[in-house]
């Protein structure tokens, strides 16, 4: 097998159990199996990860740093491919995925950042109906975001960048939410963000930890008002190392 055209890196703490289920989804792509590797980073995980990551037709490495972006930024550092797409180990991916997260990336090279949208699958509680209202509200906060601060749509959950560029500017080393944003800000440098149309399917894990359907649609609500001004200005330059957030504004609290 000669070099991989693009590398997807999945960093996993604790995810013995859910690992095994987006690598199948990621071996049944399109895209030649030839021209992709699919490289797993165990953070530190304290569960049979490791083991379950040796099982699997991947490329296992190991990041003893605890951190999410420290996790990212081994795999890119070992990754063999031109191409990096961000994956996470929780997440269903369709077998379009890999091609058409990759295809800008290798057509255009004014674009220096892809990302896609993601949705839930549904569960008791929370149902398609109801999480259709909630991806809506969604759609309408990425849509207000792309004009001025299109880095804030970007999520390591389905992202896709240039090895060479993003080696040249690295991820926050910090353990702080908000690397995958401050990574896209800083590729900017090198081109445009576009969003592409390959959806991606995850768990309402995330949702459940704000409570029932309600209280997440209230809370998100409150959360993405304050910002709604905010969104359609444009951000002033920030070292995206140094600023506490993903939006680089250091009066604000750093995230938990």
């Amino acid at each position: 097998m000669g070099k991989p055209l693009v590398s997807v890196v999945i960093p996993a703490y604790n995810e013995a159990e859910n690992i095994e289920r987006t690598v199948a989804s990621l071996l049944d792509q399109t895209m030649p199996r030839s021209e992709y590797e699919i490289v797993v980073v165990d953070n530190n995980s304290t569960d049979s990860t490791w083991e379950v990551i040796g099982r699997l037709p991947v490329r296992g490495v190991k990041q003893p740093l605890q951190g999410t972006g420290l996790a990212k930024q081994k795999g890119m550092e070992e990754a063999a491919g031109i191409y990096i797409l961000n994956a996470d180990a929780d997440v269903f991916y369709p077998r379009e995925w890999v091609y058409r997260m990759s295809k800008p990336l290798i057509d255009d090279n004014k674009i220096a950042c892809v990302f896609s949208k993601h949705r839930f699958l549904p569960e008791k509680g929370y149902s398609n109906t109801k999480l259709f209202v909630l991806r809506k509200m969604r759609d309408v906060m990425v849509y207000l975001k792309s004009f001025r601060r299109p880095w804030l749509n970007c999520y390591g959950m389905s992202m896709g960048y240039r090895r060479d560029q993003a080696l040249s500017v690295g991820f926050d080393p910090r353990n702080y939410r908000g690397e995958d944003g401050r990574l896209a800000y800083d590729l900017t440098r090198f081109g445009r963000i576009r969003m592409v149309n390959a959806p991606i399917y995850t768990h309402v894990r995330t949702l459940k930890q704000d409570g029932n359907m309600l209280q997440v649609i209230v809370k998100r609500i409150k959360r993405e008002l304050p910002n709604l001004m905010t969104n359609l200005s444009r951000q002033e330059e920030h070292d995206t190392k140094s600023s506490l957030n993903a939006r680089g504004t250091l009066k604000n609290k750093a995230e938990k």
